[in-house]
């Protein structure tokens, strides 16, 4: 995973932290995962997002194309993500 971002990604995960919330983690574990297909090497880049503690995120395939961009949102309280969700919730997820 490529941070873009370090000082933003510092900030969020200590925020992470200090509200006691693992899906920030679960949601970075998701997608180091996808780094890890074999049969389409990538790495996932990670940006700062116009929301609170979130992130802007794209797929760089190894000959540079890219793939899946998408963002992955805090849902905070209240939520200014601006994305639609199904049943609101507090903590972080993936939309593409």
């Amino acid at each position: 995973m490529k941070i873009m971002c370090q000082e933003h990604y510092d900030k969020v995960v200590q925020y992470a932290k200090e509200i006691g919330d693992k899906s920030l983690n679960d949601c970075l574990e998701r997608l180091k995962k996808w780094e890890e297909n074999p049969y389409c090497k990538c790495e996932i880049e990670l940006y700062s997002d116009f929301a609170p503690y979130s992130f802007f995120f794209k797929q760089r395939y190894e000959n540079g194309a890219v793939g899946t961009v998408g963002g992955l949102l805090y849902h905070g309280r209240p939520d200014q993500s601006f994305a639609v969700i199904m049943e609101p919730f507090h903590g972080w997820s993936i939309h593409t």
